[in-house]
């Protein structure tokens, strides 16, 4: 064999094949990080909906008062007892440890939740599995990418709607706020 049979790249076009890589990563990262935000924020709405529906199930499978908890504004919760021979207005945990809980520090998401209205904290589902109307509760939760401009479709969870739009679904649901009501079924 010949020296010439074993010939590699040149600098230029090692040069050049770096410089496409370069530029093909570029342009596709704005289209990623969104993907990223978007996946975040979904997560954590999913996280929050199946929170809320597993304390709703859980009032009704012990027939006592539950309450779901926000612990902060990344998404973090807990699901609790409440003390069911005393307990008239979802204000006294039972004794023990929260049936369920979930820590948003776990996914490492970068979501924020706002509360609607606020200052609430907590909603309590009597045994029946509905929500607790006495009282204030979260009725509305919004979530969005944790620094604004950062990309992500914000979604929103509706705990307690007290006017719901006729012949529009009822109970709880995460929808859309960006999308038409006219046009597309997942729009709030």
């Amino acid at each position: 064999m010949a020296a010439a049979d074993f010939r590699g790249f040149t600098l230029i076009e090692l040069m050049t094949g770096i410089a496409i890589l370069a530029l093909l990563f570029l342009l596709g990262m704005p289209s990623f990080i969104t993907f990223l935000r978007n996946s975040e924020i979904r997560s954590t709405s999913e996280s929050l909906i199946n929170g809320l529906r597993t304390a709703s199930a859980r009032a009704a499978q012990l027939n006592c008062h539950v309450a779901f908890t926000l612990t902060d504004t990344a998404g973090s919760w807990q699901i609790r007892p409440m003390t069911c021979d005393v307990d008239t207005d979802c204000t006294s945990f039972a004794p023990g440890n929260p049936i369920q809980q979930f820590a948003a520090q776990e996914t490492r998401s970068s979501a924020l939740v706002t509360v609607t209205p606020g200052g609430q904290s907590s909603v309590c589902f009597t045994g029946l599995g509905r929500v607790l109307t006495t009282g204030g509760h979260i009725q509305q939760l919004d979530i969005a990418a944790a620094t604004a401009g950062e990309g992500g479709r914000p979604l929103r969870i509706i705990v307690d709607d007290p006017a719901p739009p006729a012949g529009g679904p009822r109970g709880m649901r995460m929808c859309d706020p960006a999308l038409s009501a006219l046009t597309d079924p997942r729009a709030c």
